[in-house]
């Protein structure tokens, strides 16, 4: 177990700008705000029964048409993201017409005598289905189910981004046996059928982006037709990447390193080499794991109507990031834990009342699968690729379903007792030094304590490297 760890900041966030230092404050950074773009990377497959495919397909209507609706009701510059699309709602929370009109869609959908034949043919795909399969499938698809969304919408007067090209391109046949026929015969004859499959769909969802690009490029010239236009070009990408907001609630994540001496570490997180390093002692968990002691949410008091968080002092598993070559799959159908028993029965339930062997588990809430599916988060947030692995990285991560985007929940404080030095960078300004040292001079005094260490990077010409050497000459107290 490591006995400290290491977390570098600028001193704008040290000082005048959060003033973390003062406040003895560690910030948890959502995915977005860190610098890789894979963190909490879920490589999602799909694989399960009739109904499951069934009720994917029916979410599927159920964003593309409130997409369309909201476009209706904003004008056509809304913007229609994974962010905007209301992946958490189900049909009970339609209001009665509207409602009506979705149950019409997805009557006419699955009486479609081809796309009748999907959720059986995805039932039978032996093999889990990845998501540049599952996009490749819904793409050719999309015109067809678009067409039916927006006549259903307004059959007097169809939407004006139906265009002839398009409804053209709605009717022409979908050949879904050929296709699934195609993949299983491909499989029969090569080993490596799904490296084959993957290079083959990886290729159209290369021809999606730059899709996209062109439709953003071309946006100044065509802005009314916006929001239109990204429904009807690339709303299967858009969906894709909305569904990993179905499975766990939104996380937020403070990063510290094992060592504090590497001059790129300094250059990527130090601020240039003009930041600090805060050096912590670590505590042991009774599985000999470290952790760090912070003041977090541990519960609610008050009444249902009066509810208060309640905050205590406890610590924190530090979990150390694993470097690995590829990111693990998850299995999508049974990932949905953040999900409540209601929305659940609309992903699993089937049109006769009988539900989904696929979310059995979900349902139930066995102990195996609950284990299984915290394991996997846990996977997720603290796995990286291998070209990150000179961090030694570990990380501490919490969880809320509550709106942290101001950032002022995400700041948990920790004990000064906790806090045994700090570095200064080799570009550290002597003025913020002066300041950082005039704060932990006072907190010293408060404590009594004697023990705390300042260090300086040098340049060691001796050993070619960074080194850290402790200020043996400045008292605190």
């Amino acid at each position: 177990m490591v006995d400290s760890v290491y977390r570098f900041r600028s001193t704008n966030a040290l000082l005048d700008g959060f003033h973390e230092l003062q406040n003895q404050e560690i910030y948890f950074a959502s995915p977005t705000e860190l610098n890789d773009p894979l963190e909490g990377y879920k490589d999602l497959s799909w694989i399960g029964d009739e109904i499951a495919w069934k009720n994917l397909l029916r979410h599927y209507l159920l964003c593309l048409m409130q997409a369309i609706l909201r476009t209706l009701e904003n004008g056509p510059n809304y913007q229609v993201t994974p962010e905007t699309l209301p992946v958490e709602m189900i049909d009970e929370d339609l209001q009665h017409e509207v409602r009506k009109v979705f149950d019409e869609i997805c009557t006419r959908v699955f009486g479609d005598p081809e796309l009748a034949l999907l959720p059986g043919l995805l039932a039978e795909h032996s093999s889990r289905m990845s998501r540049n399969e599952l996009l490749s499938l819904l793409w050719p698809i999309h015109s067809r189910l678009f067409t039916l969304v927006c006549t259903s919408l307004q059959p007097e007067h169809p939407i004006h981004a139906i265009d002839a090209s398009f409804r053209e391109r709605g009717s022409n046949p979908l050949r879904l046996k050929e296709s699934f026929a195609a993949f299983k015969a491909l499989s029969e004859e090569h080993t490596n059928s799904t490296d084959i499959v993957e290079a083959m769909t990886s290729r159209m969802v290369s021809g999606i982006v730059q899709t996209m690009f062109i439709l953003k490029f071309n946006e100044a010239n065509q802005q009314h037709d916006a929001a239109w236009r990204i429904i009807a070009s690339t709303f299967p990408e858009i969906y894709l990447n909305s569904l990993d907001r179905l499975l766990y609630s939104d996380w937020y994540t403070a990063c510290f390193v094992a060592k504090p001496s590497q001059a790129a570490m300094w250059g990527h997180y130090g601020d240039s080499h003009s930041g600090v390093c805060l050096k912590f002692k670590t505590s042991a968990l009774s599985s000999g794991l470290p952790a760090l002691t912070l003041r977090h949410l541990v519960g609610t008091c008050g009444s249902s109507k009066n509810m208060k968080p309640v905050y205590k002092f406890g610590p924190l598993e530090l979990h150390e990031v694993r470097y690995q070559d590829r990111y693990a799959e998850l299995d999508f159908f049974r990932s949905l834990g953040k999900l409540t028993h209601r929305q659940l029965a609309f992903w699993f339930r089937g049109d006769n009342g009988v539900f989904s062997k696929t979310g059995m588990d979900l349902m139930q809430e066995s102990v195996e699968w609950r284990q299984a599916y915290w394991e996997n988060f846990h996977n997720a947030v603290t796995t990286k690729l291998k070209d990150w692995q000179y961090e030694q990285e570990y990380r501490i991560t919490v969880q809320s379903s509550a709106d942290c985007s101001d950032g002022t929940s995400r700041k948990l404080q920790y004990r000064f007792e906790d806090l045994q030095g700090i570095i200064f960078g080799m570009k550290t300004s002597t003025q913020d030094k002066v300041e950082i040292v005039r704060i932990i001079q006072e907190k010293c005094k408060g404590t009594g304590r004697s023990d705390f260490v300042i260090y300086q990077t040098e340049y060691s010409r001796r050993t070619g490297r960074i080194e850290i050497s402790s200020w043996d000459l400045v008292k605190l107290v």
